[in-house]
């Protein structure tokens, strides 16, 4: 007869501890989130600078561009400029997409964010210099918009995903007791 109402009050507080994981871990979603299109961003603005200055090939610019990223951003760039150098008849648009769905599949981005980028390669291959360089510009500044609407947006959704997540586990605690 003991042993029940223990057994009740560590299950509570274990629920109470899961609804607060819950909250904390959409919370440092959102983080990643931001800090993955900053990544992009910053991504974007080396290869416009690859292409710019020293009017390099595409496979060029991303491996340029590749020598000042890392991780899987690195990984990206390097498998599509080797993937473009072996020129296998192969659509950028197509080695792009899928690099892009290899290296960064985990990644927290809405779909409609990984679908920009992934349609990136099919602006670059098939423009000149000054068509490349507009779209690299045009998603770039998509992104800028993006970013800084996050970041406003952040520190309220944070703290409404963990005052949920608390909740939550309490609402469950309570309906359980």
């Amino acid at each position: 007869g003991r042993k029940l109402p223990m057994f009740r009050i560590v299950g509570c507080l274990l629920i109470i501890a899961a609804g607060t994981g819950l909250g904390f871990s959409e919370s440092l979603r959102l983080s990643e989130r931001i800090c993955t299109l900053e990544m992009l961003l910053q991504m974007v603005i080396c290869l416009k600078g690859e292409i710019s200055s020293g009017n390099a090939s595409l496979p060029d610019a991303f491996c340029g561009t590749a020598g000042r990223m890392n991780g899987k951003y690195r990984e990206f760039l390097i498998n599509a400029a080797n993937r473009m150098k072996a020129g296998n008849g192969e659509k950028l648009s197509q080695i792009c997409r899928e690099c892009a769905e290899t290296s960064l599949k985990k990644s927290c981005l809405t779909s409609g964010e990984k679908d920009a980028f992934f349609s990136l390669g099919e602006h670059l291959g098939y423009l000149d210099l000054e068509m490349q360089m507009k779209q690299l510009s045009l998603y770039e500044e998509n992104l800028e918009e993006e970013i800084s609407r996050l970041k406003e947006e952040a520190s309220v959704k944070k703290r409404l995903y963990r005052s949920l997540g608390i909740l939550g586990g309490l609402l469950l605690a309570v309906l359980l007791i």
